[in-house]
């Protein structure tokens, strides 16, 4: 995709975060927008960002685990913007805990957001999608500990995997049919995200250490923003964003059982 003026992009998690910023440099580039979110108050502040430009901007609250609320969000984008071209799967949470820290709710409530949320955004806008072929593209937002799980990570690192395979797939199958696909692995990025997790923190302490040591290398969400939309603009499968999230990725095919031990060096 060349250009984004005049499209529709639909991205989940455009209340906050890299769906925020992305919204924001989409709609600097005439691209109308329909943002997803469960937090009103997020959304609607993305919006008044947005004021001014000329664009249509639609926010839809749904929960992107709810394959009811995804199949009528898809009717509903489509009633306020008559097509899709874009679909940002972005929404996410994470858990700081170890595996026998996790409760089985926690696990349903990550995998149907994280996993759920990609696969019914798929379902349910791919057809759209295909009607603007040539024209379309679908972004999964995956991340780093696809490449290699850290601990108290277990189920985000499991998601997050899902993602990179599911996407890959995707992308094979969807490949010369004009839809796009572009797996995004960000490393540390400066979001919420993690400000959420440590609510879940086990050890606060601990978690507040590693964070931050990770908030040292973490990048700006308008960066990364502009990183996604300048791999979707090349037709790229998957981009890595970050020097620590390129280290990962280097490091575990250079080394793919030492690497690992690293993480016992981490404060605990």
């Amino acid at each position: 995709m060349k250009h984004f003026e005049d499209k529709v992009a639909v991205i989940t998690g455009g209340g906050s975060g890299i769906g925020q910023a992305l919204a924001c440099q989409l709609g600097d580039k005439g691209c109308h927008l329909a943002l997803v979110d469960v937090n009103e108050t997020g959304m609607k502040e993305t919006k008044k960002r947005l004021k001014g430009k000329k664009i249509t901007v639609s926010t839809h609250l749904a929960d992107v685990s709810s394959e009811k609320a995804m199949r009528a969000l898809a009717d509903d984008v489509i009633a306020a913007h008559d097509r899709v071209n874009l679909l940002f799967n972005n929404a996410g949470i994470t858990y700081a805990k170890r595996f026998e820290g996790h409760s089985l709710a926690d696990w349903k409530k990550i995998i149907g957001i994280n996993l759920w949320g990609v696969v019914y955004g798929c379902h349910f806008f791919l057809p759209h999608l295909k009607r603007q072929a040539g024209a379309a593209h679908i972004i999964n937002l995956s991340s780093m500990v696809a490449f290699m799980g850290p601990p108290e990570q277990s189920s985000y690192a499991a998601t997050k995997s899902a993602i990179k395979g599911f996407s890959e797939s995707l992308w094979a199958e969807l490949h010369g049919e004009g839809v796009g696909v572009t797996v995004v692995h960000p490393g540390a990025i400066r979001t919420n995200i993690m400000e959420e997790a440590m609510k879940s923190a086990e050890d606060r302490d601990a978690f507040a250490r590693t964070q931050a040591m990770v908030d040292k290398m973490a990048m700006p969400v308008e960066k990364a923003a502009r990183q996604i939309l300048s791999a979707v603009r090349k037709d790229q499968m998957r981009v890595v964003i970050g020097l620590d999230a390129k280290l990962f990725d280097s490091a575990k095919r250079a080394m793919p059982d030492q690497i690992h031990k690293m993480f016992l060096l981490m404060p605990h």
